[in-house]
């Protein structure tokens, strides 16, 4: 049995503070991605989401009342206050534990 290992995000967002659009999930070698489009962006939000991106840090994303965790592996900025992110899924996230799923 594996054990639940607790895991930080570096950010939490959520769809529902968002317009969104092209959202897809896919599979590859390198594990579940998911992509999406996110507007209207703040300067604080698109600065936090370029740091992760370069880092591949993690992000909280609650879609729908349940959170996905996931590595955000990209970042392409569609203009102000706009971007498309890329992120390989790695988990979901236990609203009671803040553990993986």
């Amino acid at each position: 049995m594996q054990q639940e290992v607790p895991v930080q995000p570096q950010l939490e967002l959520s769809l529902a503070d968002f317009g969104t659009s092209g959202g897809s999930i896919g599979c590859g070698p390198n594990g579940t991605t998911f992509t999406v489009t996110i507007w209207p962006l703040s300067d604080g939000t698109a600065a936090a989401l370029g740091d992760l991106a370069q880092k591949h840090g993690r992000i909280s994303l609650h879609c729908g009342g349940q959170p996905l965790l996931f590595e955000l592996v990209e970042l392409d900025r569609k203009g102000p206050g706009k971007a498309r992110i890329v992120g390989r899924i790695v988990g979901g996230l236990s609203h009671a534990t803040g553990k993986t799923a």
